[in-house]
């Protein structure tokens, strides 16, 4: 009988540290992001050019026109008359199935705005893994590239236009081998 009644304690005791390990490894999997809006709430603002996460809420919840919210697609812009940089995000999936992360003023550049308010385009690409945003911008561009351009994210597909400060488009940047990769033009 006690042979029994320890017996039915070494399992209920098995059967709670394996639903307790189960719980915590949901909960872990509910916290990684995996939207756009989720990434786009997640972000540390030293990232995000003072859009600090209370404002980034409202813009998401709130009734924006100058707002795109695309989540199939992975792509949020933000470019109201009154703000001089606006801004583009976006995601990447790598090849882990973890994604990169995209944050680009500067697509609605204007050479003389810029001028006037200090205001400089900026990119960033970042990776968010094990709980931790690593900047990984120089590692994941080709080298040399000029972080001083526009960079206009896509709403659609995996490639990144680069324009100067006079409206001309320099590269085209392809998401490849969780890499930008300077596209090659068609017929070469």
């Amino acid at each position: 009988m006690i042979q029994r009644a320890n017996l039915i304690r070494h399992v209920l005791c098995v059967v709670a540290i394996a639903f307790t390990a189960s719980t915590h490894a949901a909960a872990a999997q509910d916290t990684e992001p995996k939207t756009v809006e989720d990434f786009f709430l997640l972000v540390p603002e030293r990232y995000m050019d003072g859009y600090d996460l209370s404002f980034r809420r409202q813009l998401l919840h709130g009734d924006r026109r100058d707002l795109v919210v695309d989540t199939r697609n992975g792509y949020i812009s933000y470019d109201e008359s009154d703000n001089p940089s606006g801004f583009e995000f976006a995601i990447f999936r790598k090849s882990n199935g973890k994604y990169l992360v995209a944050y680009s003023t500067g697509a609605f550049y204007d050479p003389e705005l810029g001028k006037e308010s200090g205001t400089w385009p900026t990119l960033f690409l970042l990776s968010y893994e094990d709980g931790k945003w690593r900047d990984v911008t120089r590692a994941t561009l080709p080298a040399g590239l000029d972080l001083k351009l526009a960079y206009k994210l896509p709403r659609q597909g995996r490639s990144i236009e680069v324009w100067d400060g006079r409206g001309h488009k320099l590269h085209t940047l392809t998401w490849s081998k969780d890499r930008f990769r300077f596209s090659r033009p068609a017929g070469k």
